[in-house]
């Protein structure tokens, strides 16, 4: 595991590795949050299958958290491009990140898991009283990752009739 900027260098020495990053940030204020989470979902989803990205996004509370995986190019590329100027999102913050040798998130290009009792769970047991990405720290944030992976995935929720 490495800080963000010595990640952004190594990657160029080990560009064929794969690497898990896992991101957070606020949804700016919007009139139908879902329809955003739902759009946001289908351009990943769009973006990560042609290349070989996966990884899940967790919604709650206003906040983002989404875990990724694939080559370690592609996902920075992906973060420092795509996300980090994406205006739906505000406050991105990386909060991880570290090489890897298998996926645990493989069967999906992006899986959405829903708002899940879990997750409350969780914040709870680290005395945090609601869902608040931002105060994960390293010493939880595999074990969050290892949890996200266990949820089911729920994007049939968001499909446009349902939004």
């Amino acid at each position: 595991m490495y800080c963000f900027n010595f990640f952004k260098l190594l990657y160029i020495e080990t560009s064929m590795s794969d690497a898990r990053m896992l991101y957070v940030s606020k949804l700016k204020e919007c009139d139908n949050p879902m329809n955003e989470l739902f759009n946001i979902l289908t351009e990943a989803l769009n973006f990560n299958t042609p290349n070989s990205i996966c990884g899940a996004l967790y919604y709650g509370n206003g906040y983002f958290v989404q875990c990724l995986e694939g080559n370690k190019i592609k996902i920075n590329d992906l973060f420092h491009n795509k996300i980090l100027s994406d205006p739906r999102h505000e406050n991105c913050e990386l909060m991880y990140c570290e090489d890897i040798t298998d996926k645990l998130f493989s069967k999906w290009h992006m899986k959405y898991a829903i708002f899940h009792k879990d997750i409350v769970n969780f914040f709870s047991e680290y005395n945090i009283d609601e869902f608040n990405p931002y105060t994960l720290s390293i010493d939880n944030i595999p074990e969050f990752i290892n949890l996200l992976s266990k949820q089911k995935d729920s994007f049939y929720t968001l499909k446009p009739n349902n939004v």
